[in-house]
């Protein structure tokens, strides 16, 4: 073959448009991806102790980047309603004296309510499930209150008082930045001076004034609670890549212009047209080609190519999906799916209420800590209750049979409805004692106070048929036409 015939070949082989390798190059980087890998997840986990701060910045990175984890973090965080109830303990009935035991309650009652605990322990929420650990630090005035995030990279655990935990802070980190040390605290001020002096960075915080809030428990130093699910996350991210870039290619097509050669001549490079005319017909055809469609001019003999997508194809993103909530030990039909029924939701969703209702435990027995500083004569304690945003409606029907049975449950009713001791004390102080609502107010019709000709059982909630009851409700096959 001549050198001429060699850079016509090779000026061939560069007339092709819309490479496939430019599909590939699309997709083959995701913003999860760009700063961790599955290789660094599993080199973390392998010790978890050590690579505690390494944990902490992959929980957070993908906390931002990642809509399922996000999401599951945040179910945790939201399911609790914080609602809680004030109760007096240690009583001896027969030597209370009812103003002082008034005048008493009514403090503890103006210190919850001005620590607004539902809107801080949310956020406190949100950071332990993230992290595993809050390290906190109360600001309280006379009607304001507020808790400040501490930097958990200076904070560790140090001890545990009354069954709460107490954490060091360590000072050297005001070496490098005591121009912020204005922005904290005057316990700071004074224990930095204190750490100068003996040169122990590690000081503990006064527990008067800190708050630290553990998940996991059993662990004696901080894991994000959901680690188990990172690299599931890389799996569904891996898969969407891969059905990006399938998606292109199954809808991808290559066209081929065929130069024709003379074939009686016996040389196997005698064109029969020159390469300028292939090279001009060829840019013309390009220009009206979509980004889908390829051409290739050439002088072998080719065919259009479609690259059907395979109809059986599995798809992999959503078994990627189905792992990652099953390695979360959540049910996914929380979050999205098209087969749900009510029973396995709702026995899926009392599982989940056992992790919330122990972490209640925890910012019970702080809060209680805190309170016992104000009990003097008489002795109180803070109570969350066992409610979630699922199951509040049975918890209030519950309550309200117990009260009509003349429980003293009460004030539990009224925090089951979302009110406060405080709130339910003066609600009914201006509704009772003010404003006489129940003279002027006549009860609502229902069926307590009318008759119906209308027969049949009663419906049931949802949680108490079977998934066939469900299925004909959703059906709607009992409904007479």
């Amino acid at each position: 073959m001549s050198n001429n015939n060699i850079l016509n070949f090779a000026k061939l082989g560069k007339m092709i448009i819309n490479d496939l390798n430019d599909v590939q190059s699309n997709t083959s980087s995701s913003s999860i991806m760009k700063r961790f890998n599955k290789d660094n997840i599993i080199k973390f986990m392998s010790n978890p102790q050590k690579n505690e701060k390494q944990l902490r910045e992959v929980s957070r990175y993908l906390y931002n980047a990642s809509p399922n984890y996000k999401r599951l973090i945040l179910y945790f965080a939201y399911l609790p309603t914080f609602d809680y109830i004030v109760e007096p303990y240690g009583l001896n009935p027969a030597k209370v004296n009812i103003d002082a035991f008034k005048k008493q309650y009514q403090k503890n009652l103006d210190t919850l309510e001005s620590m607004n605990l539902s809107h801080e322990f949310l956020k406190v929420l949100k950071v332990a499930f993230k992290e595993d650990v809050f390290y906190g630090y109360e600001h309280t005035e006379d009607d304001s209150y507020f808790i400040q995030p501490m930097n958990p990279e200076y904070c560790k655990i140090s001890s545990i008082e009354d069954g709460v935990y107490n954490y060091a802070y360590d000072f050297s980190y005001f070496d490098k930045n005591y121009n912020k040390i204005d922005t904290f605290p005057q316990e700071f001020k004074v224990k930095y001076a204190q750490y100068k002096k003996t040169s122990k960075k590690w000081i503990e915080l006064d527990s008067k004034n800190t708050i630290c809030i553990k998940i996991n428990e059993e662990l004696e130093y901080p894991v994000p609670p959901f680690n188990t699910v990172f690299e599931s996350i890389f799996d569904i991210e891996d898969y969407k890549r891969l059905k990006k870039a399938k998606t292109k290619l199954d809808n991808y097509m290559i066209l081929t212009h065929e130069i024709p050669v003379n074939d009686k001549s016996g040389k196997p490079d005698d064109f029969l047209i020159d390469l300028d005319t292939a090279i001009t017909f060829h840019n013309r055809a390009a220009q009206a080609l979509p980004e889908e469609v390829g051409l290739i001019t050439s002088p072998m003999k080719m065919s259009a190519i479609k690259l059907d997508k395979n109809s059986k194809d599995a798809d992999n993103v959503a078994h990627a999906e189905r792992d990652y909530y099953n390695a979360a030990g959540v049910s996914q039909v929380l979050f999205n799916s098209d087969k749900t029924t009510s029973v396995g939701l709702n026995k899926s969703v009392v599982t989940d209420e056992q992790v919330i209702f122990a972490v209640l435990r925890q910012l019970e027995r702080w809060v209680n800590r805190k309170i016992k500083r104000l009990n003097k004569t008489y002795n109180f304690k803070v109570k969350f209750l066992d409610i979630t945003v699922f199951n509040r409606n049975e918890v209030s029907d519950r309550l309200l049979k117990a009260a009509q049975f003349g429980m003293p449950v009460k004030m539990a009713l009224g925090a089951s409805l979302g009110l406060t001791p405080s709130s339910f004390s003066s609600m009914s102080f201006l509704e009772n004692e003010v404003l006489s609502l129940h003279d002027k107010l006549r009860p609502l019709q229902s069926s307590h106070t009318q008759t119906t000709d209308e027969g049949g059982a009663p419906t049931k909630e949802d949680d108490n048929i079977t998934e066939s009851g469900q299925q004909t409700r959703d059906n709607g096959s009992n409904v007479e036409s």
